[in-house]
């Protein structure tokens, strides 16, 4: 990214306009500051916000380019229904009558198989309204079966603080920044522009992932690890930087509430075959460690997916047994876990919960025995999120689908419901460093498409559940101000934050969870927390699967691989869905051209997909655009045996 400097411009001096609004970017959760010119209804000059605490101006191509999405004229703009997969949609009248047919649909769907016959999942494209509706609507039917992309952490701290205690805007003074699975240049380039100022600084940038990502490329210090392995690399780091070093007693002892047990479980934990777990060598992991140690202010940043994983627990008890929490520039930074936990279940009147409710991250078994009939997806889910090899929309009577533009998804389906895009509607919205915004529609959406609360409340009226969802404004639509406000004062994490300070903020005066946070959140200062047990061995977790000779990862891409592949013509190039990338020497040995049918074969199914020759992954990984996490695999053409393709491979892969 170029070196910022303020250019402190005149706010729309390009273009004429009768609105200015000044709002919050919602394409990540920097959440960098918008000025948007408006004229018409029309939006017609975007410019960052100079002063914005955060991104002071900065903007990414992402934070521009949605407003091609907003006026496209691939908008989904009515409610549409056919009788199956592969005929055209026809519109219907309209949303009563699309809603009353999707009822009708799934009172079917119940009644023949249960309520656990439906699964709704959440794309974050529909927003965190669609998410918590679903969740509500559906307590009420009678089903915990609600998904979404973002996850929650496998194994979460008794307090809920699963987030950062490093603010962005303290990036720039620390000394180290190790990025684990996390591609900061390619999908948050304003905050990668700090890890940079960071870097010109004199900062060491060490980056760790299975992909030589856009972030490899710009860090000092590069890593190859297995997919998927992020964690391990941190019980690696903790084994070696405590057990071995001999970490002054000062730290941990007034991290945690029994230090002395954490370090037994060091102890006893082996590194025997670090190296095949991890897939870098001894002296690599040796060399980070003295790396890190070297450094009194260090901050590591670790990506969304690494908290759907065991383990992830370890990196905020490493930065606390090293010193670096609560000094300025060191800490932990998880990517996209600003959101705390929201207490969504209760009903109107009811006292707050003490504890937030639960929410569920793992995958349902989608392919078992026909187990499931109805999916209501919003955005594209159905292809990444909930099903990464496409066999449970065959097998489902019913596939509804709400988002804005056509994808996998949206051709899947059987209903479609059109939604309003973010630039289109109010509400909160949770960034980085437990910052809590406003989100201001900019303009309004077409006359047929609704937010992901209006969904659920039309829903639910059908099911005669309308006085659980209480918050209607005079035309029947969402009141998001009172559904919001209600949200907050029940939600023990958010307790405090009030909806008209977060409205009301300036833009250098953000607001924070917990409540009386400052600009610098780092609760965990002085807490002492039951530090993370390391387990008896490294290579116990299955990072290397017998018969699986390969590893198949998540490929992040500059764009997003869905939605924006089919509405945006220019990124139709950079996104094909079925293509899974291989390192030419693996495909070599295999006989595999570049384009060539292949079979991915993992133990939760096979993806039939195209060759991708690419030295972007190692020889050991195959890289997709699905979101399948760090999957054990085996690859092949499709006329080769598996047992020819695994000879093949393990001759050349230890």
């Amino acid at each position: 990214m170029l070196e910022h400097h303020p250019i402190k411009r005149s706010p729309g001096t390009r273009q004429e306009r009768d609105q200015l609004v000044r709002t919050v970017c919602q394409e990540c959760s920097v959440a960098c500051g918008l000025l948007v010119s408006v004229k018409g209804g029309v939006i017609v000059d975007v410019q960052g916000d100079e002063d914005h605490p955060v991104s002071r101006g900065r903007l990414c191509a992402r934070g521009t380019a949605f407003v091609q999405g907003v006026h496209s004229a691939e908008r989904l703009t009515a409610p549409a229904a056919r009788r199956k997969r592969g005929e055209p949609y026809k519109a219907l009248e309209d949303w009563k009558s699309g809603v009353d047919l999707l009822a009708e649909r799934l009172r079917q769907v119940r009644d023949r198989h249960g309520p656990d016959a439906l699964v709704i999942a959440c794309d974050r494209e529909s927003g965190l309204d669609f998410r918590l509706g679903a969740r509500r609507f559906a307590r009420l039917w009678g089903t915990s079966q609600v998904f979404d992309a973002a996850g929650e952490p496998l194994d979460p701290w008794p307090e809920g603080l699963d987030s950062p205690t490093a603010p962005c805007t303290e990036w720039i003074h620390s000394e180290c920044l190790l990025l684990v699975e996390a591609d900061l240049a390619a999908s948050h380039p304003v905050a990668f522009g700090l890890i940079q100022e960071a870097q010109r600084r004199g900062a060491c940038v060490v980056a760790a992932d299975a992909r030589f990502t856009a972030t490899l490329a710009k860090a000092d210090v590069a890593l190859r690890i297995r997919p998927g392995q992020g964690n391990a690399l941190g019980l690696a780091l903790a084994k070696l930087m405590v057990a071995e070093r001999g970490l002054d007693d000062r730290a941990p002892e007034g991290a945690f509430t029994d230090p002395a047990a954490w370090r037994a479980s060091l102890e006893r934990m082996s590194l025997e075959s670090a190296d095949a777990a991890l897939g870098i060598s001894g002296d690599a992991l040796r060399h980070l460690s003295g790396l890190l140690a070297g450094r009194r202010a260090v901050t590591v940043l670790t990506g969304r997916e690494l908290a759907t994983r065991p383990h992830h627990r370890i990196w905020l008890t490493l930065a606390k047994a090293m010193g670096w929490v609560g000094r300025s520039g060191g800490g932990w930074y998880p990517v996209d876990a600003g959101t705390p936990p929201l207490a969504v279940e209760g009903d109107p009147g009811d006292a707050p919960p003490t504890q937030p409710d639960r929410e569920t991250s793992a995958l349902p078994e989608l392919t078992e025995g026909g187990r499931v009939q109805a999916l209501v997806c919003s955005g594209d889910a159905l292809a990444e999120w909930v099903s990464p090899f496409g066999g449970v929309a065959e097998q489902a009577e019913l596939v509804a689908h709400f988002g804005a533009f056509p994808n996998a998804t949206w051709e899947a389906a059987s209903m479609s419901f059109p939604a309003a895009l973010w630039a289109e509607r109010s509400g909160l919205f949770f960034g980085g460093d437990r910052s809590v915004e406003w989100g201001r529609p900019i303009v309004e959406p077409p006359a047929g498409c609704r937010t992901g609360l209006d969904f659920w409340m039309e829903l639910a009226r059908r099911f005669g559940w309308e006085q659980r969802f209480p918050w209607a404004r005079a035309d029947g639509l969402a009141d998001h101000d009172a559904f919001y406000e209600w949200l907050l004062a029940r939600s023990p994490a958010a307790v405090g934050v009030r909806l008209g300070d977060v409205r009301e903020r300036s833009a250098t005066a953000r607001c924070f969870w917990p409540a009386g946070e400052s600009a610098h959140p780092a609760a965990l200062r002085s807490a002492a927390l039951e530090a993370h047990p390391a387990p008896a061995s490294l290579a116990s977790d299955g990072a290397v699967a017998p018969g699986y000779p390969l590893a198949l990862a998540t490929v992040s891409s500059s764009c997003r691989s869905g939605d924006a592949s089919r509405f945006w013509a220019w990124t139709r190039t950079l996104a094909s869905e079925d293509a899974v990338e291989i390192h030419p020497d693996t495909a070599r040995r295999l006989g595999v051209e570049n384009g060539d049918e292949v079979l991915v074969e993992t133990p939760r199914g096979e993806l039939s997909a195209r060759a991708q020759l690419s030295r972007a992954v190692s020889t050991s990984t195959l890289g997709t655009l699905r979101r399948v996490g760090g999957l054990p695999a085996l690859l092949r053409k499709k006329d080769q045996s598996a047992d020819e393709a695994r000879a093949l491979l393990c001759e050349a892969i230890p």
